[in-house]
């Protein structure tokens, strides 16, 4: 056996039976009992493949994005991201702030690819989060069949008043929820605005009739006072990512 292949996988088993958790170096290093020195730079080989990743400076460790695709090899994220990747990486620079393409894996909201804007305060979202609490999960959600919704919903529940606090503002939050969803889905876009007060931005992607995906925007809200323009910032670069994803052949199985 390889000893620093074991290591790795045993730092990847013990984030994955805890992914409500971020887990500090020093307690991975210490729950699995090994030498600090090397668990620090195995998690550093890790993150920078995309099979672990942190949230932020000095903040702990949980599952990132490869771990996701690997569960799910059969969808062809690649294809998708090599579409998208230059017109994501043109919003980001257009608008200076965070841009980002997401999928749905594993019913979470997963990012395949983003930009970080050159500014101090610089927003980060996880690469693997709750669809109901991301923007860009929900717009794709809200783009699924009727058949589809419901499976998601009878496997995962609606969403808890942390995760959509919206729907709890009416007596039924179940028929809300739905209600929200289809409002979605007619304006072809979802916006919101978070407790930690960072506005998100987001429009659907689809391939052969079918949600494939999101393109999106987050920013601080003190930023976003041009509402519309950031918007039309968002939708112009679907349009145009559809565009391509309609025009690229060979995509028949990227949904």
């Amino acid at each position: 056996m390889i000893l620093v292949i074991g290591k790795a996988l045993n730092i990847l088993e013990l984030l994955a039976r805890n992914t409500g958790k971020e887990f500090p170096l020093g307690e991975i290093a210490d729950t699995l009992k090994m030498d600090h020195g090397t668990c620090a730079n195995i998690i550093k080989t890790l993150a920078s493949r995309g099979y672990v990743q942190q949230t932020g400076p000095r903040q702990g460790y949980k599952l990132g994005y490869m771990v996701y695709n690997l569960a799910n090899s059969s969808v062809n994220n690649d294809d998708l991201t090599k579409i998208a990747r230059e017109d994501v990486m043109a919003l980001g620079n257009l608008l200076n702030e965070t841009a980002i393409l997401s999928v749905i894996r594993n019913d979470k909201r997963v990012v395949l690819f983003s930009t970080e804007p050159n500014r101090e305060v610089v927003v980060k979202t996880n690469i693997a989060k709750s669809i109901y609490s991301a923007n860009t999960g929900r717009v794709i959600l809200a783009n699924y069949s009727p058949a589809h919704q419901e499976k998601f919903i009878i496997r995962n529940g609606i969403p808890t008043p942390n995760e959509w606090p919206e729907i709890y503002a009416s007596d039924n939050p179940s028929g809300e929820l739905m209600n929200q969803l289809a409002s979605i889905r007619r304006n072809g876009y979802e916006i919101f605005i978070d407790k930690n007060d960072i506005e998100g931005f987001a429009a659907p992607l689809f391939a052969n009739g079918h949600v494939v995906g999101s393109v999106g925007c987050y920013l601080p809200a003190y930023r976003a006072k041009d509402k519309n323009a950031i918007l039309n910032s968002v939708l112009d670069c679907a349009s145009r990512i559809n565009r391509k994803i309609s025009q690229t052949e060979g995509l028949e199985n990227l949904h």
